[in-house]
This record gives C-alpha cells, sequence and structure tokens, in this order.
C-alpha cells in the first residue's frame, strides 16, 4: 500500500511527463517478464519517450487535471504508461514490440488531449514519422526542379558541344570566320 506521500511523488512525475510530451500510449504488459520490460524501457528511452507503472487511478488523476475525459480504470489488469515527445515514435515502438511479444496489448492513448483507441493507436504508429514525411516533401519538390535545371541547361550545353565540335575540325591556329 502507497502512502500518500508516495502517491503524491507519483502524481508529480505523471504530470510532469505528461506536460513535457505529446503522446501517451498505454498497454497491458500482463505476461511480460522482467527482461522484456528491460528491453521495452532500453527502446522506448532510444526513442526520446520514457515508461511508467503505475496505479491507473493515480493516472486518473493526472488525466482529469490535464483536462482529458477519460477512465484508465475500464481496462482490467495491469497497464504501462509511456510517454513521447513525438507523435509516432512511441505508439511505432510498442506496437513493433507488440508484434514480436503478443503479451504486450496496446489498450489506447492520449495525443494532445484527445483519447485513441487502440486501433488508432495502432493507425497511428503505421503513419511515416514527421522526418520521413520531411524527407518525401524534399524529394517531391527537388525532382521537378532538378529536371526544369536539365532541361534549361540542355541547349547552352548542346550549344558549347556544337563550337567544340567545330573547333576541333579546324586546322590548329586557324580563327573563326
Amino acid at each position: 500500500m502507497l502512502t500518500k506521500s508516495q502517491k503524491e511523488e507519483i502524481i508529480a512525475r505523471l504530470k510532469d511527463a505528461m506536460s513535457r510530451n505529446k503522446v501517451l500510449v498505454m498497454a497491458d504488459y500482463r505476461g511480460l517478464t522482467v527482461q522484456d520490460m528491460r528491453y521495452l524501457k532500453k527502446e522506448v528511452r532510444e526513442a526520446g519517450g520514457q515508461m511508467q507503472v503505475a496505479k491507473k487511478t493515480l493516472l486518473n488523476i493526472v488525466l482529469q487535471d490535464a483536462g482529458v475525459d477519460f477512465d484508465t480504470r475500464s481496462f482490467t489488469g495491469p497497464l504501462v504508461f509511456v510517454f513521447g515527445p513525438e507523435e509516432t515514435a512511441i505508439p511505432k515502438k510498442i506496437w513493433n514490440y507488440s508484434k514480436k511479444n503478443d503479451n504486450l496489448k496496446i489498450e489506447g492513448a492520449v495525443l494532445e488531449s484527445k483519447v485513441l483507441s487502440a486501433e488508432e493507436t495502432v493507425a497511428l504508429a503505421k503513419l511515416p514519422s514527421k522526418e520521413e514525411l520531411l524527407a518525401k516533401l524534399v524529394g517531391a519538390i527537388q525532382g521537378p526542379v532538378s529536371g526544369l535545371v536539365n532541361v534549361m541547361a540542355g541547349p547552352m550545353r548542346s550549344f558549347v558541344q556544337a563550337l567544340k565540335a567545330i573547333s576541333d575540325n579546324k586546322a590548329p591556329g586557324t580563327r573563326f570566320k
């Protein structure tokens, strides 16, 4: 049984994590070994997130204070709470791990005060990251621009090649007339 001060400390940590991150993924971790949890925690940390196990009632307090209308007590079993600063990285890590290990089940998420179902969380995990989308956008813009540069340079290149061919055919020391 946790004391009141321990609960207040956990609530403060959860509030801090909630305020610093954009996404919170909730997953049922029943059946995971300690080694599985360590591996998952390492993966989450590499993605810039943090993982915490706490009572659902304590998270309810944090969610209510953040203005999120959601009750985590509707879930049966223990939940791990995974916070992440970027919209897709943490859901992607959790989803990929849940594909490898059937004991980890995504229950839902909170994305910037919007509650997502398990299906919506998986759909979010399947989206490309912001960096990937930006790279695709740059590639889409760069392709036509480089094509335009080649088209514009074509006549000049042909003209230079024609001059070169003429100069190669003339005898050395003669000038153009």
